[in-house]
């Protein structure tokens, strides 16, 4: 299994994101079918969770990334506190298109 560059997986992140219809157009490293998506294109490796989505830092690293680069644009999260306890972060980064961006926040 030939794993992607960069530009291939970025091109990925944003066919993937083309596809999410309206407000379902953003994507986070929660997000379990996301992640298992990315992970079988991209051959990436990771670390396995027993529930929820597996933890794969290339992907967090695209993610930022395709934001620095002005391709994606992210909005912080808050979590639940009740997620917290169960080794959850208090908050993640959600990413959008850039042209995505304003008609998601309208």
């Amino acid at each position: 299994m030939k794993r992607l560059n960069p530009a291939a997986r970025h091109a990925w992140i944003k066919a993937y994101l083309h596809e999410r219809p309206g407000y379902d157009a953003h994507v986070d490293v929660l997000d379990k079918a996301f992640v298992d998506a990315y992970l079988d294109a991209t051959h990436a490796p990771y670390f396995p969770a027993p529930y929820g989505a597996h933890k794969c830092a290339q992907l967090g690293r695209d993610l930022a990334a395709m934001q620095r680069l002005g391709e994606l644009t992210r909005a912080r999260v808050g979590l639940g506190a009740g997620s917290r306890n169960e080794g959850f972060p208090a908050w993640i980064y959600s990413y959008h298109l850039k042209a995505d961006a304003a008609e998601v926040a309208a």
